[in-house]
Formats: C-alpha cells, sequence, structure tokens
C-alpha cells in the first residue's frame, strides 16, 4: 500500500482512537454529580469511609462527651465536698460561739464572746469562697441551699444574727439571765442550712461509696450538733444553777435525737469507721459527760426546776462542785465535741479523696476513650485506605490502560497492520498492567481478550483491504491497458478518416474513453496507488484547467478565466488535473445545460492559487455542504458511501496528496461554487509558456466551440470543413482532428508513462 494510504490510515485510526476515548472519557455523562451510580468509585469509596469515620466520630464523641460529664458532674461534687469538709469547721465555730453565748449571765459576768466570734469570721469567707463556686450547672436544690447559707454567713448575715442574740442578752442589766432556748432557736438557721448542705454533697451521683460517706458525714453533724445544744444548755443552767422552763425537756430530747444519731451513724459506718469512733471518741471528758448526763438524766431529783446548791449536788458523783460546774463541763463537752469532730473531719476528708479519685477517673476515662476511639478510627482509616488504594489503584490502572490501548495502542497497531506486507505477522498484545485475579483483574484480562480480539480483526481487515486494494490495481491495471489500446486504435482511426460526421463519432468515442481512464485512475485513489500518467516538466495553469475541460463530456459549456504567469509543478499536473475534471464534471452535471460554468483562477495576496469553479444549479442544503466538507477533509475508509460518491472520494484523496484545501459553497445568487487552493509546492511563477501538453492552445476554451454545435451530440459539418481549410492544409483530415481532440490527443502523448510490474497485458 502506497504512502497516502499509511497517512490516511493514520488519520482514520487517530480519530477513531479519539472518539473511543472521547466516549470513555464521556461515559459518565454530565449527571456525575447527580446519581450515585456515576459517581466515580474513588469518590464513593471515599464517601463511605468518611461516613465510617465521621459514624465513629460520633459514637466515640458521645462516648467522650459522656466521659466528660461524669468528670464534670464529679467535679462538682468535689467542689460540694471540699465545701463541705470547710462547712464541718464552720458549723462547729458557729456552734461554739452559740454555746459560749449561752454562758453569758449579766454584763458584768465579764464573758467575752470576741474569740470566737473572730473564729467564726476567720473561717466564714473561706467557706463564702467555695460556695462562690457554685454556678447554675448544680441542680436547683443545692443552689437554693448555698444561697440560703450564704446569706445567712455572709457579714450582714452574721451581723444580724449577732444583734439579735445583743437583744436578747439586753435584758441582764436587771440581773435577768439570757435566755438559752432563744439563742439555740437563733443559732439554729445558719447551723441548720450548712448541715442541711453537707447533707446534698452526693446528689446526683450514683456512686454508693460516695453516698454513704456523705450519709455518715450528715448522721455525725447532727448527733454533734446535739451533743453542742446539751453542752450549751447544761452551760447555761450551771451558769445560772437552775434550769429554765423546758431546758431539762429540751436536754433530755437533745440527747435522745444524739444517742439516735449515733447509732445509724454506726450502723452505716464500716467496721473501720466504726473502730476509728470508738477509739477517737472515748477521752476523759467523754466519761465525765456521760456522768453528768446520767446525774440529771437517771439519777437525779425529779423536779422540773431544780436548784443548784451545793448540797444537791453530789460532787464525788459529777466530779466536780457547784463552783467548778460551769467550765468542768463546759471543758469535758468540748473534749467530745473536738473528737467527734477530728471523726468527721475524716469522713469529709473521705469525701474530698473519694470525689477527686472519682473525678479523676472520669477524666482519665475520657482520656483513654478519647485515645481508643482516635487510635480505631486511625486504625480504620488506615484499612480503609489500603483497602480503597488496592481498589481504586487498580481500576485506575485498568482505566489508563483501557484508554491507552483504545486511543494510542490499538490505532497504532491498526496503523502498521495497513502498512506491513504481512498483516498476520504480529498480532500478540501487551496485558494490562493489573495481575490481581479479582474481580478487576479479571475485567483487565477480559479487557486483553477484546484487545487481542480487535487487532486480530484489524489483521484481518487489513489483509482484507489489502486484497481489495490488489484487486483494484489489478482492475485498474487491466482496464488502463485495454483503455490504451482502445485509445490507440481511436487514433489510428481518426488519422485515416475524412467523414466529419465519423470523425465526431470517434472524437466522442475517445473523450469516453478519456473518462473510462479516469474512472480507472479513481479504482488506483481507491487502492491507494498513484496514477500512471506523469509530467517532468511544468504545466501552465491554463492548460491544466483545458485539460480538466477535456475530460469532461460537456465541455463546452465551461468558460476559463485563467491568470497567465502560473503554472503547476510536473510531478502535481496529472493530480490537478483529474481534481479539477471531477470537480467541473460535477458542476455541468448539476446544472441546467444551457448554463455556463465559469472556472477562474487568481493568485492570493496569502500565498498560493485560488481557482472557483462556479455553476449556476439549484444548489445544495447548507447541511449537505458542511457534510461534504467535511468528507473532502477527512477522506473516508472504503464503504458504501465512496461508492455513492466516488468523485467526492477522489477529489478528497488528491487533494491531501498535495496538500490542497477544497471548500464548497452556495454561490450567488444560486448554484454552487467550488473553490480550491493550490499552495505553494504545487505552483511555480513563470513568464514563458510552458506546456508539455502537445496540441494545447494558450488561449481559453471560446464560445465558438458552444456557438458551433447546433446541440450535443450533432455536430456541424460545416464547422468542421471551416477548421480543416483554416489549417495548414485545407481539406486536412489531420488538422481538424488536431483542433477538435487536441485535448485528448495531447494530454495522452505528452505523458510520460512506465507501466507497473504488476501489470499484465490487455
Amino acid at each position: 500500500m502506497g504512502s497516502h494510504d499509511a497517512a490516511s490510515a493514520r488519520a482514520r485510526a487517530g480519530a477513531a482512537g479519539g472518539r473511543a476515548a472521547l466516549s470513555i472519557k464521556a461515559s459518565p455523562g454530565g449527571s456525575r454529580l447527580k446519581t450515585l451510580p456515576n459517581w466515580p468509585v474513588s469518590r464513593r469509596l471515599f464517601g463511605v469511609i468518611a461516613l465510617a469515620l465521621v459514624m465513629g466520630l460520633v459514637f466515640g464523641g458521645l462516648q467522650v462527651s459522656a466521659a466528660e460529664g461524669s468528670a464534670s458532674e464529679f467535679g462538682r461534687v468535689l467542689q460540694l465536698a471540699k465545701l463541705g469538709q470547710q462547712d464541718t469547721i464552720l458549723i462547729q465555730d458557729l456552734q461554739n460561739e452559740r454555746d459560749e453565748t449561752l454562758g453569758l449571765t449579766a454584763p458584768a459576768s465579764g464573758g467575752d464572746l470576741s474569740a470566737a466570734q473572730n473564729a467564726t469570721n476567720a473561717e466564714a469567707p473561706r467557706v463564702l469562697a467555695l460556695a462562690a463556686g457554685v454556678d447554675g450547672s448544680y441542680p436547683a436544690n443545692i443552689q437554693a441551699s448555698v444561697a440560703a447559707a450564704r446569706s445567712e454567713i455572709d457579714s450582714s448575715g452574721l451581723a444580724k444574727l449577732r444583734g439579735a442574740i445583743g437583744a436578747l442578752a439586753g435584758g441582764t442589766v436587771h440581773g435577768t439571765t439570757i435566755d438559752g432556748l432563744a439563742v439555740i432557736t437563733q443559732y439554729a438557721p445558719p447551723i441548720g442550712d450548712l448541715i442541711t448542705l453537707n447533707d446534698e454533697l452526693a446528689q446526683g451521683t450514683a456512686d454508693a461509696s460516695l453516698a454513704v460517706d456523705v450519709r455518715e458525714l450528715n448522721l455525725l453533724s447532727l448527733a454533734k450538733d446535739q451533743a453542742s445544744q446539751q453542752r450549751g444548755l447544761f452551760f447555761n443552767s450551771f451558769t445560772q444553777q437552775f434550769f429554765s422552763d423546758g431546758v431539762l425537756q429540751a436536754l433530755i430530747s437533745a440527747q435522745s435525737a444524739e444517742q439516735f444519731d449515733e447509732a445509724a451513724f454506726l450502723s452505716a459506718a464500716t467496721p473501720a469507721e466504726q473502730r476509728a469512733f470508738n477509739v477517737t471518741v472515748a477521752g476523759p471528758g467523754v466519761a465525765e459527760v456521760t456522768r453528768v448526763e446520767n446525774y440529771f438524766f437517771i439519777g437525779g431529783d425529779d423536779q422540773e426546776a431544780y436548784p443548784f446548791l451545793s448540797a444537791n449536788i453530789n460532787q464525788q458523783t459529777v466530779g466536780f462542785s457547784v463552783a467548778q460546774a460551769p467550765s468542768a463541763w463546759y471543758q469535758a463537752e468540748s473534749q467530745k465535741l473536738d473528737e467527734i469532730q477530728s471523726v468527721e473531719l475524716g469522713i469529709a476528708q473521705d469525701i474530698v479523696a473519694r470525689a477527686q479519685s472519682l473525678q479523676q477517673g472520669a477524666q482519665e476515662s475520657a482520656l483513654v476513650t478519647a485515645i481508643i476511639t482516635g487510635f480505631v478510627l486511625l486504625l480504620v482509616l488506615v484499612a480503609a485506605l489500603l483497602v480503597a488504594q488496592s481498589l481504586v489503584q487498580p481500576l485506575r490502572r485498568l482505566r489508563a490502560g483501557a484508554l491507552d490501548i483504545a486511543s494510542v495502542q490499538l490505532p497504532e497497531r491498526v496503523r502498521r497492520l495497513s502498512e506491513s506486507p504481512d498483516p498476520t505477522a504480529n498480532l500478540d498484545v501487551a496485558p494490562i498492567d493489573v495481575l490481581t485475579v479479582d474481580e478487576i483483574g479479571q475485567v483487565a484480562r477480559a479487557f486483553d481478550q477484546v484487545h487481542a480480539e480487535a487487532v486480530r480483526l484489524a489483521g484481518n481487515e487489513a489483509m482484507l483491504r489489502a486484497s481489495f486494494n490488489a484487486m483494484f490495481v489489478s482492475l485498474s491495471r487491466r482496464s488502463q491497458s485495454l483503455i490504451e489500446r482502445l485509445a490507440r486504435m481511436i487514433d489510428s482511426l481518426e488519422q485515416n478518416e475524412d467523414d466529419p460526421d465519423r470523425l465526431s463519432s470517434l472524437f466522442s468515442m475517445d473523450h469516453l474513453v478519456t473518462r473510462m481512464r479516469r474512472n480507472s485512475e479513481n479504482l488506483l485513489l481507491l487502492a491507494g496507488h498513484e496514477g500512471a500518467r506523469k509530467w517532468s516538466d511544468p504545466v501552465t495553469l491554463a492548460d491544466v484547467a483545458r485539460a480538466a475541460t477535456a475530460e469532461i463530456e460537456q465541455y463546452g459549456r465551461v468558460l476559463l478565466n485563467i491568470q497567465p504567469g502560473i503554472a503547476v509543478i510536473g510531478q502535481a499536473v496529472s493530480d490537478v488535473v483529474h481534481l479539477l475534471a471531477e470537480l467541473i464534471e460535477n458542476a455541468t452535471l448539476f446544472s441546467p445545460k444551457d448554463t455556463e460554468v465559469m472556472v477562474t483562477a487568481q493568485e492570493r495576496g496569502g500565498g498560493g492559487v485560488l481557482i472557483e469553479i462556479t455553476d449556476k444549479g439549484i444548489g445544495v442544503p447548507d447541511e449537505r455542504i458542511a457534510e461534504m466538507n467535511w468528507r473532502l477533509d477527512n477522506p473516508p475508509v472504503i464503504d458504501v458511501s465512496v461508492s455513492k460518491h466516488m468523485g467526492l472520494f477522489a477529489v478528497g484523496r488528491l487533494a491531501e496528496r498535495h496538500g490542497v484545501r477544497v471548500r464548497l459553497r452556495g454561490a450567488n445568487p444560486q448554484g454552487l461554487s467550488a473553490l480550491v487552493w493550490l499552495p505553494e509546492n504545487v505552483i511555480e511563477r513563470t513568464t514563458r509558456s510552458h506546456s508539455a501538453i502537445a496540441g494545447l492552445r494558450q488561449q481559453p476554451v471560446t464560445r465558438g466551440i458552444i456557438e458551433g454545435r447546433r446541440s450535443p451530440g450533432q455536430p456541424n459539418i460545416d464547422w468542421f470543413r471551416s477548421r480543416r481549410s483554416s489549417a495548414t492544409g485545407a481539406g486536412s483530415p489531420e488538422a481538424a482532428r488536431s483542433r477538435l481532440s487536441g485535448f485528448h490527443e495531447g494530454a495522452r502523448r505528452a505523458e510520460h508513462r512506465k507501466p507497473d510490474a504488476d501489470e499484465e497485458p490487455g
């Protein structure tokens, strides 16, 4: 196959490959982002991974949030525990201040409360500072309890309390004593609010140990408060040396409540706490307090109002005299209260430690949960990315390999098979670089089979095309041999013929032979071979146009207007003549027979020569013109359209061979105009007349040829005779033949043709 066919095969292969690549790339369509099945695989995989990670983050975040919530809750408990620990100290300071107030009788007694009040004043700010940390995140009842306690123990609350106590003691000027029960009542709100606040330390927590410790602290605080009230009331009674109204009953009730709360505490306490309480609360003061209480509540007089006279107190039983009673009792009971507070502070410290432990445990749990969640998510992410990579990378290699095969390898293989003398020499294909045995690898192997089958079919097609081309070449060469023999016979008859009518018939036969030769050359074009007619010297463009006009049937309708001084190089003369003949013949066939076809040629300012062939036919629709122009630029392979548009195919192949551009457009006002642009490498500028075609005249086809004929196929005998008489010899048939058949005869005799090796004699 010739170089022209190789170039066209490459062009067709490239176009087919480009269309294949475009088809593969564009297959998802514009709905890529509209429906899930049209998403890229990588995007779907990453979407699943992202969804899994988001779900993991959500659930892990919930766990971390729950642990953080527990840590925050235990943090609030820790704040309350520290507040309760400080409350325990403040409660005893208030109890000390209250009980010392009950020992006052008259201003002249010399009692001083400043030490007790200073202790309370020093402890209250610490409690208020811790209470300030109780914000809106705490339960409402705790906020209410803290608010009540703060109002009772702040500077204004304490001042109000002490003012009320001062008002109670104001009557001592006249020798009266302070009312012990009234003082107890005045100090009950702040002490009760603080004890109630301590009872709410474990609210909202599910820790049983912490709840038990808080209950133990509350029971012990209540028991201690009852003991403190006994201390104050006995102190007040010993100082006054008699029991006021209701005091003895209040003492009995306080003792009973103390014993009940203490028993409840010991019942709730752990064995270790019980041992600690029994060991701690067991000093001499406790024994003395027990003796006093037993003396008055069990072995004493049953009178409700009992004057403390020296004779009425058994010093041996009680352990002190009437004069020693107030201070001795107060010291003994204070020792007991200090020992109870020691146990109480130990429990409060255990509550703080437990709250700290719970908070730290919750924080560590949140941290561990966050670390585990992050590690698991990272592990899942790495595993998912590895799995996605194991899927996406082979898919990408498969896609890249498939596109490369469709757009590069297969078209190139088709081109090589088209150019190879033996298309079946190498039909092996390289496998796609996906060597796994999973579904992707199986698809790759299936595509390899498709590739191999396509190469095999391309080889078969190349063999079939080569066979067809060989058949076309053989038929063309055989036909050309017969045509040449027929042309020589017609020449011989023309030389010996004197009758103008017969000479005209011979001329028509000569014209038909010329058309047959052009059709035979079209077969060579179809097979990708070059024609047999060759010229070595340049030929003027006017002679080329006349030669092309002479090869059509209705040559008399053609008017030539060719710019002089332009020649076509010898290698392109035959092809340009063939190209122009096809276009001019098309213009005459598809336009009325009474119209003219104009052929004009002139140089272009940008280089080259523009030849325009214009008819006055009915024209062609714009869509059809666009299709024909595309076919001129892209000559198709052998198919049904080639047989229907052989002339168009021949023009496209001839133009492609020499870089000639051919365009069709509508003429004004009607008809069709064919524009032929000859590039600089096809033409030459000359000042002399080049003519390698013998017998061609250097003038346009004259209107006389048309006017001298009555109708096509019926020549005017007088015109033949006038042409003979004007020749070199009157009546010379050679002159008539020279004038009438110069186009064809000269074109044949001037060609330098060498028969091909595969041409056989007719």
